[in-house]
């Protein structure tokens, strides 16, 4: 079977139960510590009632009555031991208090759900005394914006109303007339609610229905009526709607009026203020003439019974300055009385000082009047200091900056006067500055327009006793940079110094009056204050060298170059400190640059001393801009540009050009290696191919810069310097050849020739560099670069470099391979000079006698072959022909090892070309001579075979021999006196 459903009457049970027993909680709940759900129940309980009548309800009827009158005395007990003394509100205080309001609307309904049990005899009674506890619930929720509570309790409250409606027609006892008056409350509420509700038209019907009933209003009503009147005018107001907010708060006004003014309470005064106020403020934002005449009327009114109260003589100003036309009289009049009548406190200074704000856009010398009379007759009796300070400020502001009134100066000097003479200290810091700074612009705007005597007047005011806390730093900003500044306008000179000795040490310190002082020294051409001054500005110019950088343009304008050119190297000294950050590096390194360049020639001579500063300059801007390339973040990137580069490329360059011979080697060397820098540079960007000779000015700054370190080098008596000296030859001479064999077969005519004889010269210093630094693996590459383009242009020098050489590794035993190379290239060094047109006999001889003598003993292939090469040489200049069928046999093979092979030959064979100059007789002799006496030492080893060809080779060069020397005849008669071994 089935279970039966719960039936109504169950439910209803239920119900009641459910209520009482949360009920019976409360007050256990209330006595407890932060219950964060009680408001919460308590609402979720009080959307559950009133219950419906039911028998169960009935029957716990009396229980109801009970809880609910325990529970309304709670709230009101525990309401009134939660008011806090100060009036301040905590977090937890007003969820307490939320939970208090919400307790008597639940208190209220348990109270109606029990009264709503009694019988008809008890109604009436019962119904005053529900309609009281329903009013103040209702109160409650209607302040607390409780809408939804406030209807249900209301609603709660019309059954008692029309109950008491009803039953008192007839009946004009106490009892009748109480009730009436809680009907009266009732309506004001309901009106209230509608407000809330934003229900207006409701509104209106139920003031129209508490009106009816206005006979029974007592004084204590019409005041809280009127409050409440009041509080939906102000929120009316609030929300721009005017019309309203004027309608509620004249509704308010009257039913003040209505009443015996002494039965009021002691705030109905304030209220009824408060209201006027509003009314005034409702009709002056209304906007039409009719509003305002109402509101001037209202506010007469007030005038007339709170005449002495500020806020009425603010709403007056606040009237007077709404008008079109303000009537300054009338605000000085107001205001005025309220300087002489106002208790000053804090709130109240701040009100008169905003109003004097607000009449100086309208009167600026009625401000300034008003303020007087508020500082002399007021604020000196007070003895507030920041008060004082606050208003004086205010004075001279109006006074400097509002307008610039004829004796104005005089009238703040006066002012100064005054205060410092009636109060016991100087201003404050922060009063001192903000008076110096309104000043100040005085200051400047009387030095912009040219009035430097006036700026100087305004000077001596912001250094008035009364401003003693200024501070050095703004005494000297004043007195020092301002006065000298306005001295200087005026070429007075003298007086700029006087003021400098008459400032303090850390005044006179400061590097803005030194700045200052260095200019008076320029004009006035004192040498010593000039460099005193800029000492101690380059000093203090720690990070940011502006001053200095200043300093400079101001030498440079003045014409001093001297002092332009002292000042530029302090700078550039900061600068390699990283100190320079708002200057723009290459203008200035230019700008120095320029000016040295200026002062090099001195009476038809070169300064060295400048010369070596313009070096350094150079120096100093390649190293900067190659670390602007590396730090492409640094703002200095964008300073470096092409064009910068150009310019210093082409200025390092002309001037290593011109002076090279005049100049030290140290010097010239810093020069050119800024100068390949930048043309290295200019060459990365993008302008580099507008510039068709940038190669041609590296390969003669490689060629210099070569030239200079080997004199360097030969001048150096430290073995390391000098080593390091010539790995820059070397260095420099590489790049020249590298450049050399990618341009110079580009070029033509005689450029082309320059540069191939600078490319010989630089391979013989590089040659001298490999040397001395015992590099021997590099003669390969350096005697093949010999001849890379013809050969070189200077035999003799190459050909006595080839000898030292060789002599060299002699003497160090250097390992044969090299000394074959070395060989191999004196060997060229003749064949190529002797194809040469007019070529030196004498020095030619020299040389083949040398190789031949060198090679004798190291490899006879070679020196054979010198030996035929000056019979060929001696042949042709004597225009003779020559055979070798009768002279020359086989050649034998060396006694040494085989060597690196050296190709002799073909230009050994060569026709040479007859001259009139003969092959010295005595190189001939000699090497006869030589060549014999090495034919009898084989003849002594029994070498018959070599010693025939060296012999025959000795009777061949005394035949060339000069004649008469008999030296031919001599070395045949021994030659014919050797015997051989028979041939087999």
């Amino acid at each position: 079977m089935a279970p039966l459903r719960p039936t109504a009457r169950a439910e209803r049970e239920k119900s009641v139960k459910s209520v009482l027993s949360f009920a019976l909680s409360l007050a256990e709940r209330f006595e407890g510590s932060h219950d964060r759900a009680l408001a919460d129940d308590l609402q979720a309980q009080i959307c559950s009632l009133p219950l419906s009548a039911s028998s169960a309800l009935t029957a716990k009827q009396n229980e109801f009555e009970r809880l609910g009158t325990s529970l309304w005395n709670l709230a009101t007990r525990l309401r009134r031991d939660e008011d806090q003394p100060d009036g301040s509100v905590t977090e937890q205080a007003a969820r307490k208090n939320r939970a208090l309001g919400l307790l008597r609307v639940f208190s209220f309904l348990l109270l109606d759900s029990a009264g709503s049990q009694s019988t008809k005899g008890q109604k009436r009674k019962n119904c005053i005394r529900l309609m009281k506890i329903a009013l103040k619930a209702a109160k409650w929720c209607i302040q607390n914006k409780k809408v939804e509570d406030a209807t249900k309790v209301l609603e709660r409250a019309a059954e008692y109303q029309e109950v008491l409606s009803a039953e008192g027609e007839n009946d004009d006892g106490a009892e009748s007339e109480l009730g009436e008056r809680l009907r009266v409350e009732y309506f004001a509420l309901r009106t209230a609610l509608a407000w809330r509700s934003d229900r207006m038209d409701t509104a209106e019907y139920m003031f129209a229905k508490c009106k009816q009933l206005s006979r029974f209003v007592t004084a204590s009503a019409a005041e809280d009526i009127a409050d409440l009147l009041y509080e939906m005018g102000k929120d009316l107001s609030a929300r721009h709607n005017y019309e309203s907010a004027i309608q509620w708060l004249e509704r308010a006004h009257d039913i003040l009026g209505e009443q015996n003014f002494e039965m009021l309470g002691a705030e109905a005064g304030e209220l009824r203020l408060s209201i006027m106020q509003n009314i005034v403020q409702a009709y002056m934002k209304f906007k039409t003439e009719e509003s305002r005449t109402k509101a001037w009327h209202m506010l007469q009114l007030l005038e007339v019974d709170y005449k002495d109260k500020m806020s009425i003589s603010l709403l007056k100003l606040e009237m007077l300055f709404s008008e079109s036309t303000v009537d300054t009289d009338q605000v000085y009049l107001t205001l005025h009385r309220m300087i002489r009548t106002i208790v000053l406190n804090e709130r109240n200074f701040k009100n008169v000082m905003h109003q004097i704000h607000k009449l100086k856009d309208h009167n600026n010398v009625t401000a300034c009047k008003l303020l007087d009379i508020l500082i002399e007759t007021r604020l000196f009796r007070e003895e507030k200091d920041a008060w004082i300070e606050k208003a004086v400020i205010t004075r001279v502001w109006i006074s400097c900056i509002t307008f610039i009134a004829e004796g104005a100066m005089e009238q703040v000097r006066e002012l100064f006067d005054m205060v410092h003479r009636n109060v016991k200290t100087a201003f404050s810091a922060q009063a001192t500055h903000a008076a110096q700074t309104l000043l100040w612009k005085q200051v400047e705007a009387n030095f912009s327009q040219g009035q430097h005597q006036e700026a100087e007047s305004w000077c001596g005011i912001c250094l008035h006793s009364l401003f003693d806390k200024a501070g050095e730093i703004n005494k000297s900003k004043i007195a020092s940079r301002k006065m000298i500044l306005c001295a200087l306008a005026r070429h007075d000179y003298p007086a700029a110094r006087e003021i400098f000795s008459n400032m303090s040490d850390p005044s006179r310190e400061d590097r803005l009056t030194r700045y200052l002082m260095y200019k008076v020294a320029l004009y006035e051409n004192n040498s010593d204050l000039a460099v005193e001054c800029l000492d101690s500005v380059c000093r203090q110019s720690s990070k940011d060298t502006t001053l200095l950088y200043a300093c400079v343009v101001e030498a440079q304008q003045s014409g001093n170059k001297q002092q332009g050119m002292v000042a530029l190297e302090k700078l550039l000294e900061k600068y390699n400190g990283s100190a320079l950050a708002d200057v723009h590096l290459p203008a200035l390194l230019r700008m120095t640059l320029r000016l040295l360049m200026s002062e090099l020639i001195k009476d038809g001579s070169l300064d060295r001393d400048i010369f070596e500063q313009i070096c350094k300059t150079f120096e100093a801007a390649s190293t900067h801009a190659k670390a602007s390339r590396r730090r492409p973040s640094n703002p200095v990137r964008e300073q470096f540009n092409a064009e910068e580069f150009g310019w210093f490329s082409k200025n390092a360059y002309n001037l290593a050009i011109k002076y090279c011979a005049e100049v030290p080697p140290q010097n010239l060397v810093q020069l050119l290696v800024a100068c390949v820098e930048f043309i290295r540079l200019f060459q990365e960007s993008d302008q580099s191919n507008k510039q068709d000779d940038l190669h041609l000015r590296l390969m003669f700054c490689h060629y210099l810069l070569s030239c200079a370190f080997v004199t360097l080098a030969r001048a150096e008596d430290n073995m390391q310097y000098c080593i390091q000296y010539y790995l820059q030859v070397s260095k420099h001479g590489r790049e020249f050849r590298n450049l050399g064999t990618e341009h110079i077969d580009t070029l033509s005519g005689s450029s082309k020739a320059d540069m191939t004889a600078k490319h010989s010269q630089v391979v013989k210093l590089e040659l001298e560099s490999a040397l001395k630094q015992e590099q021997w693996e590099e003669l390969d590459n350096l005697f093949a670069a010999c001849w890379e383009f013809g050969g070189p242009t200077h035999y003799d020098t190459l050909a006595d470099l080839v000898l030292v050489i060789y002599s060299c590794m002699s003497k160090h035993s250097v390992d044969s391979k090299y000394q074959t190379k070395v060989l191999a290239a004196l060997q060229k060094i003749i064949n190529v000079s002797g194809k040469t047109t007019g070529f030196d006999i004498v020095k030619m001889s020299r040389w083949i006698r040398c190789l031949f003598q060198l090679a004798l003993t190291y490899d006879e292939t070679v020196s054979l072959k010198c030996v035929d090469h000056a019979i060929r040489i001696a042949c042709a200049r004597k225009g003779m022909p020559l055979s070798f069928d009768d002279y020359t046999p086989e050649t034998p093979p060396p006694t040494s090892p085989p060597r690196a092979s050296v190709d002799l030959d073909a230009t050994m064979t060569d026709d040479c070309e007859k001259e009139p100059n003969h092959y010295p007789a005595t190189e001939l002799e000699w090497l006869a001579t030589t060549s014999f006496n090495h034919a009898v030492d084989y003849y002594i080893q029994e070498n018959d075979k070599s010693c025939k060809v060296w012999a025959e080779k000795a009777l061949k060069l005394a035949e060339w021999a000069e004649e008469g020397s008999g030296l031919g005849r001599a070395l045949i008669e021994k030659y014919n006196g050797l015997t051989w071994d028979e041939e087999d």
